[in-house]
């Protein structure tokens, strides 16, 4: 079942988001009241900045974007954030882009 609950951003700042309760037997004071802080949300964000940068360096592109979805799951220890996907995998989206001029083109001659 999906629930809406407040969530703390590492920054402090408070959003709200829907989570899915888990199964089975749960603490019964997790998703009550209160705003919970999420774990692993500027990590997640981060490694796949990251990653993704080192990745194209050397492709050189004038531009990149990159989509992928964070999903917040209730763990253990609280709210976590991973990768969303579907059927055990995540996508993530990378887009490049250049500007199409060759070096000196638009020099004159």
């Amino acid at each position: 079942m999906r629930q809406l609950v407040e969530v703390q951003l590492p920054d402090g700042q408070a959003i709200w988001a829907r989570i899915e309760s888990p199964d089975g037997p749960q603490d019964s004071g997790l998703l009550d009241g209160g705003a919970r802080a999420l774990r692993g949300f500027e990590t997640t964000l981060r490694t796949v900045a990251t990653n993704v940068r080192d990745a194209v360096a050397q492709a050189a592109p004038d531009k990149v974007s990159v989509e992928f979805g964070v999903e917040l799951a209730l763990g253990k220890d609280g709210l976590v954030a991973a990768l969303a996907g579907t059927s055990g995998t995540a996508a993530v989206k990378v887009t490049l882009e250049w500007g199409g001029e060759q070096p000196g083109a638009g020099a004159p001659q």
